[in-house]
């Protein structure tokens, strides 16, 4: 047996393995926020398929902050619905279901007015204004409203989006943040936003609901070591504060190159190894059973998959059977295929369908 394939037991969560399907954008839920038939069959394929913990894609907070037409929302109680069933598909096949909960900022879709952490220019000649102190003070309560609404729809716990320049990861990092006022500056100043969410989510939900967070691990601010002390900082924070889980990424995944892997493994061990009483799992560039192993080796508790899934639902189960590595190879045709052939994410499904499809053809065409 592989350590994988293991319970972990945290805080509050007992987990059947310590494999996480990471947050992914799925593109299959409709343009009113709602999952799709084919959204649930997602869930009930990775959940069949061994993976112990579902965090779903980004789940939009505030109207105001919607990152794609085609992301679920829950930013009012008419949408809980929708994450009841997806938990129930979850827990039939044993898996733990946790929506990760987002708010886009000035990558907000459908908005004239955006905001950002600081006043800043944007691509295609757009501009962005700075968030005032009651603004995000509002956003916060977005977030906490979110929570409550998905411990009452039965969910296991909610993920903190805190990565990948959404806007909570804008404020964290001092790349995009240089405000001046109690919500930057400092790093303690730069992570107020997320302490008063968390807190305020414990508040309202109890602490003993799973509250976890999806953090990068690096910047690209020339300080790196700079923020190296700073993440030490925010990770020790996690953990008094009694988060469950931090999630490990980085702010250049997409640019790491085809034959790379365990992208963040260095840095994350480092982290680990200085704030060991946090729980933690690491994302990027996990590509087979090996690589899971090197994971759990180095200290984290789980480790967390998010293109191999995408190439590969069940590759959890094809890894533990001996078979080969994730076919993925890192193209991330993921990121645009869906807008031009709806329903697949990955290249190597949409390639397979479109030969069975001319095979089919030829055969009838032969008869």
């Amino acid at each position: 047996m592989s350590i994988i394939e293991t319970p972990v037991h945290l805080r509050h969560l007992t987990l059947k393995n310590r494999v996480i399907r990471s947050a992914v954008h799925s593109f299959l839920p409709d343009d009113a926020g709602r999952m799709t038939e084919a959204e649930y069959a997602m869930y009930e394929t990775l959940a069949r398929g061994g993976i112990g913990t579902l965090i779903t894609g980004h789940c939009c907070v505030d109207p105001r902050g919607r990152a794609n037409r085609n992301q679920v929302n829950i930013y009012d109680d008419t949408f809980a619905a929708q994450f009841t069933r997806a938990t129930a598909i979850a827990h039939a096949a044993g898996a733990t279901f946790i929506p990760q909960i987002s708010h886009a900022g000035p990558r907000a879709i459908d908005q004239d007015d955006l905001a950002d952490v600081v006043a800043r220019p944007l691509k295609k000649g757009r501009h962005a204004r700075a968030l005032t102190i009651e603004e995000i003070h509002a956003i916060e309560q977005k977030f906490i409203a979110a929570a409550v609404r998905l411990q009452r729809a039965g969910c296991d716990g909610v993920q903190l989006h805190a990565a990948h320049s959404y806007l909570l990861s804008r404020f964290l990092d001092p790349t995009f943040n240089q405000r001046t006022d109690d919500y930057g500056g400092s790093v303690e100043g730069r992570f107020r936003i997320v302490r008063e969410i968390i807190e305020g989510i414990h508040a309202a939900c109890g602490e003993d609901f799973p509250v976890l967070v999806k953090i990068n691990l690096d910047t690209k601010d020339e300080d790196h070591d700079g923020y190296h002390d700073a993440m030490v900082t925010m990770l020790r924070a996690f953990h008094q504060l009694g988060v469950e889980l931090v999630e490990l990424s980085g702010v250049d995944f997409i640019n790491q190159p085809r034959d790379a892997t365990l992208y963040y493994l260095a840095e994350g061990e480092r982290l680990k190894a200085a704030v060991p009483e946090q729980a933690m799992s690491l994302v990027g560039g996990v590509r087979s059973l090996t690589d899971m192993e090197r994971v759990l080796g180095a200290g984290f508790e789980l480790v967390s998959l998010g293109r191999a899934l995408i190439a590969e639902p069940e590759f959890l189960g094809k890894a533990l059977a001996g078979g080969e590595g994730s076919i993925c190879i890192s193209c991330c045709r993921c990121f645009v295929l869906p807008e031009m052939h709806k329903g697949y994410r990955c290249v190597w499904q949409w390639k397979a369908a479109r030969a069975k499809a001319h095979a089919e053809k030829a055969a009838t065409q032969q008869a």
